[in-house]
């Protein structure tokens, strides 16, 4: 017999913040405590390193910091939640990333802040890498204005993290052609 559990990210939302999946022999059973029904807009993922499947960030706190440098902005269905932006960024060099911007997350970071070529203006930026494996996921945005808090800036720190460089830990490996899926 084995034992699998999912714990629900945000206790406040939820009565009971475990699910038991039981395994016995080849049969699954699936034992749900009571849980009230949990929208879109309050559905949580976590965030992974793509690279060690660290987590980094939680879906609840992924937000819209619009950088009027992004070549493309669009929403997109992303980490259980609908109307995700994601921003297409291009540095000095020429290289795109794909960008989702959250207020919080678990980075380890690099060097100083640098005020230069920064996409957001107000801010400088800093490297964001797993506090893991240390692989680059993205960067930390810092108000530039120290101490002064500017009511035209939502956010005083933020992340931008990079696309193809986390996934959400729902993802699946699986693919399934259109004809064998389910209605």
């Amino acid at each position: 017999m084995f034992f699998l559990y999912k714990k629900i990210l945000n206790p406040e939302m939820v009565k009971f913040t475990y699910s038991i999946i039981i395994i016995y022999g080849s049969q699954m059973m699936l034992t749900l405590a009571e849980q009230p029904a949990i929208s879109e807009e309050t559905r949580q993922e976590l965030l992974l390193c793509r690279k060690c499947g660290s987590d980094v960030a939680d879906s609840y706190y992924l937000f819209n910091q619009q950088s009027p440098g992004a070549r493309k902005s669009e929403w997109r269905k992303l980490f259980g939640k609908s109307n995700v932006t994601v921003q297409t960024l291009v540095n000095p060099f020429g290289v795109q990333f794909e960008i989702v911007t959250t207020e919080k997350a678990r980075c380890h970071n690099i060097g100083n802040a640098q005020g230069a070529d920064s996409w957001f203006p107000g801010y400088s930026w800093r490297i964001c890498t797993c506090p893991h494996c240390g692989a680059h996921i993205g960067w930390t945005f810092e108000n530039s204005s120290l101490g002064v808090m500017d009511k035209s800036i939502p956010a005083n720190t933020f992340h931008g993290l990079i696309l193809s460089n986390i996934l959400g830990e729902n993802y699946s490996l699986i693919m399934m052609p259109n004809i064998y899926k389910m209605q």
